[in-house]
């Protein structure tokens, strides 16, 4: 279960993490009111924008991050979509970044709608590119679910 304000906090922070990871900075509600800012000391990473509504609906996220491709290496969009209609926000996503010169890294949080709460089953990772796209990784949405022994050696078989 979760609520807005929780997950807004959580991607705040997973985002700096990975920043750090990166050895870069995240800058948080930057440049236009972007979500965060991926960024080196010279050149700008990323933006990122996450949205807790479902993706294939009025949400314009993924226009701002357009509007903002040639400034950054790539694009990341965080957002969340029922099981049954992860192909809807598949097509609403390609549809705004078909014509895109930069990349766009996705990351789908599915969820399952019980009662009034959303239960996060799966984060799925796409990558939307030269008018494609792919899927790239799927694990369990909650990290207290994740097979760590599955992931820890997805390297080493390469």
């Amino acid at each position: 279960m979760a609520n807005p304000a929780n997950w807004t906090i959580h991607i705040g922070l997973v985002v700096r993490q990975c920043a750090t990871l990166l050895g870069a900075r995240a800058l948080f509600e930057q440049g236009g009111r972007t979500d965060a800012v991926i960024r080196f000391p010279e050149p700008t990473l990323s933006y990122v924008e996450w949205e807790w509504k479902r993706t294939h609906t009025d949400i314009n996220e993924f226009e701002k991050l357009l509007k903002r491709a040639d400034d950054a290496v790539f694009q990341t969009f965080i957002g969340y979509t029922r099981v049954n209609e992860l192909q809807m926000a598949l097509e609403r996503t390609h549809g705004v970044w078909e014509h895109a010169d930069k990349p766009l890294l996705v990351f789908f949080v599915n969820y399952e709608w019980h009662g009034r709460s959303r239960y996060f089953q799966e984060l799925k990772t796409y990558e939307f590119a030269r008018g494609r796209y792919k899927h790239v990784r799927s694990q369990p949405a909650l990290p207290w679910l994740v097979n760590r022994k599955t992931y820890n050696n997805v390297g080493e078989d390469a």
